[in-house]
């Protein structure tokens, strides 16, 4: 009697560790497991270039610079502050680029921090509105339809986020950019702040160069964005392509993106093209420019 009392509640007690296992396994693999698997889903679904289906030609307002023996070169970075490990190889190369963060990024603080702790020009990249909706531009974006009051509570948020930035560049903004009201409105701001601009360029009908000018902020205009298409070799040719412009016009600006493409092409072929020009930062090029020397 004793003997199967004894099997009984084994039995029973197992029976109660392997719901108990099996409960607890359900939990972490709907909570844990589940909420870190969505958060990757959604980092995989944020765009962070506005997609453009025709590269615009830039009109033929760029004079070239004949100053110095090499033609100038800055390639600035954009959308920092989402991938921490490119993000962090790509602040390690031992060339001088230009970083771009936004301000609502996870990594953003840490290597906004270390940019600036290593000496490199740190702009903010101004989330603005695209003209379609399919695209999100992100968290604090500035849109036509906001008035004045809203536009500048949200660039002082969105320059907070990155306080270690000198000059702004547009994140999307093929809608506002278009707009001349608006970026007059914005480039007041820009000019109290003493910051510079570089437009991205996102639509050939942009008027923040113009806005930029008429507000007397140093500003410049993106040539060659490097990475539309995610291949190493693919990369190295635009390198060339804004070699060759930076030749032809005197300098250049080129924007790319933390991806293994571009880190890829940067630490490969950056010796077969950039020692045609001189690489310096954004800032230097920019008020060179506006500077008449």
């Amino acid at each position: 009697m004793f003997t199967t009392r004894f099997f009984s509640f084994l039995i029973l007690f197992g029976l109660l560790l392997f719901s108990m296992g099996a409960a607890g396994y359900v939990i972490f693999f709907r909570t844990t497991v589940a909420h870190g698997a969505s958060q990757a889903h959604n980092w995989a679904d944020i765009v962070f270039e506005e997609p453009y289906p025709v590269i615009p030609e830039l009109p033929p307002d760029l004079q070239p610079d004949g100053a110095s023996s090499l033609p100038m070169v800055a390639i600035i970075i954009d959308d920092m502050g989402y991938h921490e490990k490119i993000g962090s190889q790509l602040l390690a190369l031992p060339i001088n680029l230009t970083f771009s963060f936004l301000p609502s990024a996870p990594f953003t603080p840490e290597l906004e921090e270390q940019a600036f702790q290593t000496g490199r020009v740190v702009l903010l990249h101004l989330p603005m509105e695209p003209k379609s909706k399919e695209w999100d531009p992100g968290q604090g974006a500035l849109l036509t339809g906001q008035d004045r009051n809203q536009q500048k509570a949200l660039f002082y948020q969105n320059l907070q986020g990155v306080p270690h930035a000198v000059g702004m560049n547009n994140h999307m903004g093929s809608l506002y950019t278009e707009n001349r009201a608006v970026m007059a409105d914005l480039m007041e701001l820009v000019h109290a702040q003493g910051m510079f601009y570089v437009d991205s360029f996102t639509t050939a009908a942009s008027q923040g160069l113009a806005a930029a000018r008429a507000a007397n902020v140093p500003a410049a205009r993106r040539h060659i964005f490097l990475d539309n298409v995610h291949s190493p070799d693919k990369v190295c040719k635009q390198l060339e392509k804004l070699v060759l412009s930076a030749e032809k016009e005197g300098w250049a600006i080129g924007i790319g993106h933390p991806n293994e493409a571009t880190l890829s092409a940067l630490t490969t072929c950056r010796g077969k093209f950039l020692e045609r020009v001189r690489l310096v930062s954004a800032q230097e090029l920019v008020m060179k420019l506006n500077s008449g020397k």
